[in-house]
Formats: structure tokens, C-alpha cells, sequence
């Protein structure tokens, strides 16, 4: 009996340090480490490089009209001094470009080509005489470059400057009391341009709105005087004037100096 019961107690106190031992090795692992968090990639930064095509489309408008100056052969006020003055119309056509940039700055260069409706047409009777000018201004280009700061990282301000030319016209009719002038001239201009701009960029396309200044020069030309033999007016106008454009463009990641020298 003694013997039964040294044994069930042994049993029991081995049972118990098992138990202890397990308890004791739960307690010291610790425990397991939390599954990590994926956290998304940064959005990419926006990116002005690349060359770019687009179309555009605005309102020119000018102010010099065609001055008269007729010598001696005519009697004072039967020539008008000056008309078709303020001339006004849309602007439409094609641009391209290459962007670099350079942190927060941008820089590019940029041509651009446009059909125009800028014209002015008047006709003024003096003395008997009536008077008919025109000017038109039917295509005009102009070649820049431009200097960009990007306000936020896809809406970049800029300003712009360069060569301008286009295609300028001009004539005068005088008919009436022994007056019979007649002239015109067409010639291609060259100038430069001044202004800046707004673009906002969403993806590859891109949309602004830009300001321009122009001055191609002055147009001059002399009529001859069917009625009146030796009688010369001299006839001249400036193009010069201000245009607002929007247009919108689909930028590439590449330029061509890239293609050129695969870099």
C-alpha cells in the first residue's frame, strides 16, 4: 500500500514539472510578428520632356491702318490720309515643339504655322473721290523658344519669344473727278514675337492658352494714276498686332535629337 502510493504521488509530481516545462516554453517565444502593410508606389512625377504636335486656334487683331500720301498732282482732301484701319480676324492652324526639363524648369523651342482672317476692307468718299483700301494678313508663322517654371507638377506658366513672319497684302483704288489710282503689294514679312502662356498637362496631351505680340514690318507700295499721268500716292501700313491662341497637344517621350544621336 505504501509502496502504491509513493508511486502515485511520484507520477503526480513528474505530471506536474511536465506541465510546468511546457508553460515555461510557451512563455518565453514570442509571439509571432505582424504581417507587413504593402504601402502603393509614390504617383510618378509629372514629365515636360518629349516632343510635342498639336493644333491651335485664337483672334488676331491690329490697330495701324493704310496711310495715304499723295504728292502735289492731287488737290488737297481728295485723297483720304489713311483707311482700313483695326484690322481683325481668327487664327487657326498647326504647332510643334521639343521640351526639356530641368527640375522645376522647362525649356523647349517651338514653330508653329496658322492660317489667318486677319483683313480689314473700307471704303471712304472725299470730295467726290472714292477711296477703297485693304490689308489681310492670310498665313502667318513664327519660330521660339521657351522658358517654363512648373507652377504645380502639370501646370506649367511660360514665356516666349522669337522669329515672326508672314504673308502680307495691301491696295488702294481711287476713282472719281480726274482720279484714277490704282496699287497693291504682296510680300512675305519677317518681325519676332513676345508673349507667354498657360499649359496644362494630363498625360501626353496637354491644353493651353497663350498671348502673342507681333511686328512683321512694314508694308509699302505706290499706285499709278490711269487718269491722272505722273501722279504717285504712297501707301503704307505696319503689321504688327496682338493674338490669344488655345490649342492642344500630344507630347512624346522622345525628341529628336534622341533619334538623331541615339541618346
Amino acid at each position: 500500500m505504501k509502496r502504491t502510493l509513493a508511486l502515485v504521488i511520484g507520477a503526480s509530481l513528474f505530471a506536474c514539472g511536465a506541465v510546468d516545462s511546457v508553460r515555461a516554453a510557451d512563455l518565453a517565444m514570442p509571439p509571432p510578428a505582424p504581417a507587413p502593410v504593402a504601402v502603393p508606389p509614390p504617383p510618378p512625377v509629372y514629365n515636360w520632356s518629349g516632343f510635342f504636335v498639336g493644333g491651335h486656334l485664337g483672334y488676331g487683331w491690329g490697330s495701324d491702318a493704310v496711310t495715304l500720301t499723295p504728292d502735289s498732282h492731287y488737290t488737297p482732301g481728295t485723297i483720304a490720309p489713311a483707311i482700313a484701319a483695326d484690322p481683325r480676324g481668327i487664327v487657326a492652324g498647326v504647332e510643334y515643339g521639343t521640351n526639356w526639363q530641368f527640375g522645376r524648369l522647362v525649356l523647349g523651342t517651338e514653330s508653329d504655322f496658322s492660317f489667318t482672317d486677319i483683313r480689314r476692307s473700307q471704303t471712304i468718299i472725299t470730295s467726290g473721290v472714292t477711296n477703297t483700301g485693304e490689308q489681310k494678313l492670310p498665313w502667318f508663322g513664327t519660330t521660339r523658344v521657351r522658358a517654363g517654371y512648373t507652377v504645380q507638377d502639370n501646370l506649367l506658366i511660360y514665356a516666349t519669344g522669337g522669329l515672326a513672319n508672314g504673308s502680307a497684302e495691301a491696295s488702294f483704288l481711287a476713282t472719281g473727278k480726274g482720279v484714277g489710282a490704282v496699287g497693291s503689294r504682296h510680300k512675305t514679312l519677317w518681325g519676332w514675337t513676345l508673349g507667354g502662356g498657360l499649359e496644362y498637362g494630363m498625360g501626353p496631351w496637354s491644353a493651353k492658352i497663350e498671348y502673342l505680340h507681333y511686328d512683321v514690318g512694314t508694308l509699302t507700295f505706290y499706285t499709278i494714276d490711269t487718269a491722272n499721268p505722273g501722279a504717285l500716292i504712297k501707301a503704307s501700313t505696319k503689321f504688327d498686332g496682338d493674338m490669344v491662341r488655345v490649342g492642344v497637344n500630344y507630347r512624346f517621350a522622345w525628341t529628336p535629337w534622341q533619334l538623331i544621336f541615339g541618346r
